[in-house]
C-alpha cells in the first residue's frame, strides 16, 4: 500500500487537479515526494519529467513537452526559479492564426491547451518572490505529525489485518458514492421541476412518479450511508488497537528529520523509514490479543529504528540521539515518569543567577551553587539550597564527592528524586 492512496494525501492530489486546470500552475512543497508519486501514478502515461538541476539541455524536454501537449514536472527546483521558465508560467500566450504560441528561449513553442505543468521543491521552507506566488499555486505536501500518523496506521492495519484495511477503503467509497447519488438526484430533480408546466405539475403523472421514485432512492441511499457509518466506526474502533504504535512510528521519523541540524549529512527519507517500518513489522513476533501484538510493534518498532539511525551516527552524536529520543518519550508518557516543560527547559539551558557569597565554597564550584539559586526558583525545590547549606551541608558534600553521584541516593527527603529520574536530572 502507498502513501498517496491514502484519504489525506488523495485529498491535497484533488486539489492539485482542480488547480492545474485554473490560470496558475501548482508548485508542489513535497520534502517527502508525496506528491510526485501520486502525479507519477496519476500521468504515467503522458508524464515528461525534468531535473533542472541535474539533466543538460532540460530546455528543449520543456519545449518538446509543450508542442506534444504532455503532462510536464519539473523537479527538485530550488528558491529561484530560473527566469527562462518565466513565460511558460506567466502563460505568455500569443495567437497567430490558429496556434497558441509562447516565447521561450528566444523560440516561439506551440502551447497545446491540454499541455499540463507541476514544479516540485524539495525544501521544507522555500522562501519565493512575490512574483512567483502571483504565478503559481503553493501546495504544501509537507506531511503533518497528524497526518502521518494517520497514514502509517493504515500502513501497519493494511500489514497486519488487509482484510480490515480493505474494507475500511471500501467503505470510504461507497461512501464518496452516496453523495454523488444523492447530488445528482437533487439535481434531476430539480431539472424536473423547472421543466414541468405549473399548470399541469399535479396532473403530470411522469413528473410524480419521478419524485417518488426519487424520494425512494434517496431514502435508500441514505439508510445505505447510515448502515456504512456504523460499520466504519466498528472497523474505526478495531483500528485504533494499533494507535500506539502509529504514534511511536510518526514521532521517529518526525524525530529523523531534525537530525540535520547537528550535520547536514543527516538525511532520512520518508521512503527508507517506511522500508524499516516493515522490517520491523516482519519482525515482531506473534501474539494471540492485538493489545500484546501492538505493544510489540511499538517496541520493535522503536529498536529497529534506533538500530539503523544509530550505525550511521557519528560516536560523538548517538548519545544526543538518544537523550533526543528519551526526551520525546517523556514528553509522550511512555517511561512512566513526568514531563515538566519549565524543568526540561532548566536542563537544557543551566542557567545561573549570580549572588555574591558561596557559604559552600570550599568543596562546591561557585558555578554549582550559582546554578542551585536558579534551581530553588522551580516549583519543588524551594528548600534545596537550604538543606544544602545548613541541614546537612556534610552528607551533601559526601553525595557530590561519589564517583558516580548520579546512582546514589540524595540526602534527607530528597532521595524521593530516585523515583523522578527526570527531576533527578536537574540535580
Amino acid at each position: 500500500m502507498d502513501f498517496f492512496s491514502v484519504p489525506s494525501v488523495r485529498a491535497l492530489g484533488v486539489r492539485v487537479s482542480r488547480w492545474l486546470s485554473r490560470c496558475r500552475w501548482p508548485l508542489l512543497i513535497d520534502p517527502q515526494l508525496q506528491g510526485v508519486k501520486w502525479i507519477k501514478q496519476k500521468e504515467r502515461d503522458s508524464l515528461v519529467t525534468v531535473q533542472i538541476t541535474r539533466q543538460k539541455k532540460w530546455i528543449q524536454k520543456v519545449m518538446e513537452a509543450m508542442r506534444n501537449g504532455d503532462f510536464l514536472l519539473i523537479e527538485g527546483i530550488g528558491e529561484e526559479i530560473d527566469a527562462i521558465l518565466d513565460p511558460l508560467l506567466a502563460r505568455a500566450v500569443v495567437k497567430k492564426g490558429r496556434s497558441s504560441l509562447i516565447k521561450l528561449a528566444g523560440e516561439d513553442v506551440e502551447f497545446l491547451p491540454k499541455f499540463m505543468l507541476a514544479l516540485q521543491t524539495k525544501l521544507s521552507n522555500p522562501h519565493y518572490a512575490p512574483e512567483v506566488a502571483a504565478q503559481c499555486t503553493v501546495v504544501n505536501f509537507t506531511v503533518t505529525p497528524e497526518g502521518l500518523e494517520e497514514q502509517i496506521l493504515a500502513l501497519i492495519v493494511n500489514a497486519e489485518q488487509p482484510d480490515l484495511e480493505h474494507t475500511k477503503r471500501e467503505l470510504v467509497r461507497k461512501q464518496n458514492e452516496f453523495k454523488v447519488a444523492l447530488a445528482q438526484l437533487e439535481d434531476a430533480l430539480l431539472v424536473q421541476l423547472s421543466n414541468a408546466d405549473p399548470a399541469t405539475i399535479l396532473s403530470n403523472t411522469e413528473l410524480v412518479e419521478g419524485l417518488e421514485t426519487t424520494k425512494n432512492t434517496a431514502t435508500e441511499i441514505q439508510e445505505q450511508a447510515v448502515e456504512a457509518k456504523k460499520t466504519e466506526a466498528k472497523i474505526n474502533e478495531s483500528r485504533e488497537t494499533y494507535r500506539d504504535a502509529a504514534a511511536e512510528a510518526a514521532m521517529l521519523y518526525f524525530l529523523l528529520t531534525q537530525l540535520w541540524s547537528i550535520n547536514p549529512m543527516y538525511q532520512y527519507s520518508l521512503d527508507s523509514f517506511v522500508t524499516f517500518l516493515y522490517k520491523a513489522i516482519d519482525k515482531t513476533e506473534a501474539y494471540a490479543s492485538y493489545a500484546e501484538r501492538c505493544a510489540a510493534l511499538v517496541q520493535s518498532i522503536r529498536k529497529t529504528v534506533f538500530t539503523w539511525v544509530a550505525r550511521g551516527l557519528f560516536e560523538r552524536h548517538k548519545l544526543t540521539f538518544v537523550a533526543l529520543l528519551t526526551f520525546r518519550l517523556l514528553q509522550r508518557g511512555v517511561l512512566g515518569d513526568a514531563f515538566d516543560a519549565e524543568c526540561f527547559n532548566f536542563l537544557l539551558r543551566g542557567p545561573t543567577k549570580v549572588v555574591p557569597e558561596n557559604p559552600l565554597a570550599d568543596w562546591l564550584p561557585n558555578a554549582a551553587w550559582y546554578a542551585v539559586q536558579k534551581l530553588i526558583e522551580i516549583p519543588g525545590f524551594e528548600a534545596f539550597a537550604t538543606n544544602m547549606e545548613r541541614d546537612a551541608p556534610s552528607r551533601f558534600k559526601e553525595w557530590i564527592q561519589e564517583l558516580h553521584p548520579e546512582a546514589v541516593k540524595l540526602p534527607l527527603d530528597w532521595k524521593r528524586l530516585d523515583s523522578q529520574p527526570f527531576r533527578k536530572l536537574m540535580v
